[in-house]
C-alpha cells in the first residue's frame, strides 16, 4: 500500500486526521479506536483523574455533625468538634491525600468552616504515663481540664484509622513547608510526640485554672508535651488541592518585657497561639 504525504507532513506537520486518508490514515484510526477504548475501560472503572479528584473532594468535604454542646457548657472526650485559630480566623483541618511520609500527611488552617470531614476531629485522653502534675489531679470524669494530657485524632468518616494530631522537634530535614517552623502534621502513630496539654492563656492565672474544665467557645492554648512549644497558625500561604490555606506549625509568641528591678514580666500568648474548641449550638428542649 502506498502512503501520501504532503509537505507539511513530512516536515512534523500532524494536523490531519485519519478520515483525509492522507498519510498513514489506517495507524491512525487503529490508535484512537484504542485511546476510546482505554477511555472508557478507565470511565467505567472510575480511574479518571477528573473522577477520582471529583470523589476525594466529595469525600473530605461531606457534611459533618458536631457533637452537641451540653449544659454545663465544657469539652468533653469523645465529643465531635473543631478547632479555631483566631489569628487566620480559620479551622484546624487536614489532607490524607498530601503524604510527607509513609506515616504522616499534611494539616492545615482552612478558611472553609463548615463541619465536613477534613475539619472536625475527637479529643481522647492520654492513656500513657504522665508527669508529676498529672498525679495532682484525679480526672476521673469524661471532661477535659486544663493541664490535662490529650490527643487529637481525625474523625472515622475521613479516616477509618483515625491518625492522631503530632509534632515533632525541628531538625535540617523536619520543618514546616515555608516558615520553616516545627511542623505540625498527623501520624498514624500515637505516641508521646501526639500529646497535647491544654493551658490557660493568662499566664497569671495559668497555675490557679490548672483543673478546672475547659470552657467551649472560650481561647485556650494547646503546648506539644515533648518539645514545650505551642500550636500556631499565622496568615502564611499554604497551597494544596483545597486552594490557598494557611500553614500550621509550632512556635510560641510570647513578648516578654523587661519589668521594675530588673525582673521579666510575660505577657499572654499571641493571636497565632490562641485557639477555640467549637461545638454544635444546643438545641432546646
Amino acid at each position: 500500500m502506498e502512503f501520501l504525504y504532503t509537505r507539511q507532513q513530512m516536515e512534523g506537520f500532524k494536523g490531519y486526521q485519519c478520515k483525509v486518508k492522507i498519510g498513514n490514515w489506517s495507524e491512525d484510526m487503529e490508535l484512537e479506536a484504542a485511546m476510546l477504548k482505554d477511555y472508557l475501560l478507565k470511565k467505567e472503572r472510575g480511574q479518571l483523574k477528573c473522577t477520582q479528584a471529583e470523589s476525594r473532594f466529595a469525600h473530605a468535604l461531606q457534611p459533618a455533625t458536631l457533637a452537641p454542646k451540653t449544659d454545663d457548657g465544657y469539652v468533653h472526650f469523645g465529643d465531635c468538634l473543631m478547632l479555631f485559630n483566631q489569628a487566620t480566623d480559620g479551622c484546624l483541618a487536614c489532607d490524607p491525600q498530601e503524604n510527607l511520609s509513609d506515616e504522616t500527611f499534611a494539616t492545615t488552617s482552612t478558611w472553609y468552616t463548615e463541619p465536613c470531614s477534613r475539619n472536625t476531629f475527637e479529643i481522647q485522653k492520654w492513656q500513657g504515663r504522665g508527669d508529676k502534675k498529672d498525679a495532682m489531679f484525679e480526672f476521673n470524669d469524661d471532661i477535659v481540664h486544663f493541664g490535662q494530657k490529650i490527643q487529637i485524632r481525625c474523625t472515622s468518616s475521613l479516616v477509618p484509622h483515625q491518625p492522631y494530631l503530632k509534632s515533632c522537634p525541628k531538625t535540617p530535614t523536619s520543618f514546616s513547608r515555608y516558615s520553616r517552623n516545627q511542623e505540625v502534621v498527623m501520624s498514624t502513630r500515637g505516641d508521646w510526640s501526639t500529646v497535647w496539654e491544654v493551658q490557660y492563656l493568662d499566664p497569671q492565672f495559668k497555675m490557679e485554672m490548672e483543673g478546672q474544665p475547659v470552657p467551649t467557645n472560650a481561647p485556650i492554648a494547646l503546648m506539644h508535651c515533648a518539645t514545650h512549644s505551642h500550636m500556631a497558625s499565622d496568615v502564611i500561604k499554604y497551597r494544596n488541592d483545597f486552594g490557598t490555606e494557611y500553614e500550621m506549625f509550632c512556635r510560641s509568641f510570647i513578648d516578654v518585657q523587661k519589668g521594675q528591678l530588673g525582673q521579666r514580666e510575660s505577657k499572654m500568648l499571641g493571636d497565632c497561639n490562641r485557639w477555640c474548641f467549637v461545638t454544635a449550638i444546643p438545641t432546646e428542649g
